[in-house]
């Protein structure tokens, strides 16, 4: 079994670690439990993470104002020293119809050694290229007008969804590379047959007595589909790389703990019958999940109705939720992912901090990461850290005043009838599409929206 080293990470124990954007310093390692949770935090009694697919920051945020969104000028060659280059454009209705790579090899391809300038001719699309904003996904626009943004959180690991949602739950992913599609391509992969054997967040919780719970959008299985990899019609105690606790051993083999691994529904549930844990994960199925070809809309008012059931709940009062994508998903962003280890980090994932605490239309600059979420589940609770990554990150206290006022619930209205979903084609490429000219942005000087090819 490869376990991601401690101190393999580390050049110097005795000297401080800087990461790029956020401008603060890594401590010195010395790996701790914490007697009580920083002042403040105790307010916040229940975490609540939904965790969406494949968009970067730039992709979703990249024209929000006074975010650190797409350089004017921002013009990618369409091959490599080619005088043709692709601007940013608003994305098209309809597109992308097809999944773009956003393996671990087009990742590194794309970022060019920093450079961040070869995503069109690595991902074999304009599509690329394309942003949403506020006419697309208004209801995330709206949720960072009142709560808080992250413009600087990066994807912990710099490829696939697999690997990112094991760094949600463990800080690490086990040393893998490769999307692995089943518990037994891990095992293969990892060279353990009990799979992952790594520390999860579940253990630290388990052991302080904190209860918490994995939902999963479930949607039944159509006769004679097949599903190897269980997110297109999702079972919530199997495997699959948007739900990876049921590969690690210390739940699979818990019968106790397997029981946690529940449907969406129950999170429902939960909030009407006063059972919601401290700590809740959500993940969707594919339909709702935003991970092209789904549909960012339907993706957007999936997590629309799943805020809004907990504003509506006595929990508002002390609930932080945090709304996270799990990869770039082959989609550009500009800035440069510090590189922490060998692993990451990867592009930015846009990210929202919805609370009663969270600082109102705020952005927050600092550098964060998957295991960011991690520490502040950590802090809170006093579980302390599972590796170098959760030990180091940054709580994303920023993102909080526990002393002002509290934020009042901004409860959207759900439409009677969602966007249809235009159904599951499984590829992993698209052609180049045609980008028409386009209007301008309605806050000119932020970025050039127009035109889409020169």
């Amino acid at each position: 079994m490869r376990i991601l080293p401690r101190t393999v990470l580390v050049i110097s124990i005795c000297a401080a670690v800087f990461v790029f954007g956020g401008g603060r310093a890594y401590p010195q390692l010395h790996l701790r439990t914490f007697s009580q949770s920083p002042q403040g935090m105790d307010k916040i009694e229940h975490v609540v993470w939904i965790m969406q697919e494949n968009r970067t920051f730039d992709n979703y945020f990249g024209t929000y104002p006074k975010a650190d969104g797409l350089p004017l000028g921002t013009c990618l060659p369409s091959m490599p020293g080619s005088t043709h280059c692709v601007r940013p454009f608003h994305m098209p209705a309809g597109q992308p119809v097809i999944d773009i790579p956003h393996t671990w090899e087009a990742a590194h391809a794309a970022e060019d050694n920093g450079k961040m300038d070869a995503f069109v001719y690595v991902e074999g699309s304009n599509n690329t290229m394309g942003y949403y904003d506020q006419r697309d996904i208004p209801n995330y626009w709206n949720y960072a007008s009142h709560y808080t943004l992250t413009d600087h959180f990066f994807s912990s690991f710099n490829g696939p969804s697999s690997n990112n949602h094991l760094y949600s739950v463990s800080a690490q992913d086990g040393g893998i590379l490769n999307f692995d599609c089943t518990v037994k391509d891990s095992e293969k992969e990892l060279d353990d047959s009990d799979g992952f054997t790594f520390l999860a967040i579940v253990d630290l919780l388990e052991k302080k007595n904190v209860s918490w719970k994995y939902y999963v959008d479930t949607t039944p299985t159509p006769p004679g589909a097949q599903d190897p990899c269980n997110f297109y019609y999702p079972d919530p105690k199997k495997y699959s790389p948007w739900s990876p606790l049921p590969g690690f051993a210390s739940v699979r083999n818990n019968p106790e703990r397997m029981a946690r691994m529940v449907a969406l529904k129950q999170y429902f549930q939960d909030l009407k019958q006063g059972t919601l844990p401290a700590v809740s994960y959500i993940v969707p199925d594919f339909e709702d999940s935003e991970h092209p070809p789904a549909s960012p809309e339907r993706g957007m008012w999936y997590v629309t109705e799943l805020v809004n059931a907990l504003m509506e709940s006595p929990y508002w009062k002390n609930t932080a939720i945090f709304i996270s994508w799990d990869d770039y998903g082959g989609f550009y962003d500009h800035v440069m992912p510090p590189q922490v280890d060998a692993f990451g980090f990867g592009p930015r994932v846009p990210t929202l901090v919805i609370s009663p605490y969270a600082k109102p239309d705020y952005i927050s600059h600092y550098t964060y990461e998957f295991s960011s979420i991690l520490k502040f589940i950590e802090e809170r609770w006093s579980l302390g850290h599972m590796t170098i990554r959760d030990h180091r990150a940054d709580d994303m206290r920023d993102c909080f005043n526990f002393n002002q006022t509290p934020n009042a619930p901004d409860v959207i209205p759900i439409p009677a009838h969602l966007p249809p979903f235009r159904g599951i084609i499984d590829e992993f490429t698209q052609p180049l599409v045609p980008v028409q000219k386009l209007t301008p942005l309605p806050k000119p000087g932020h970025v050039i929206g127009i035109p889409g090819n020169q």
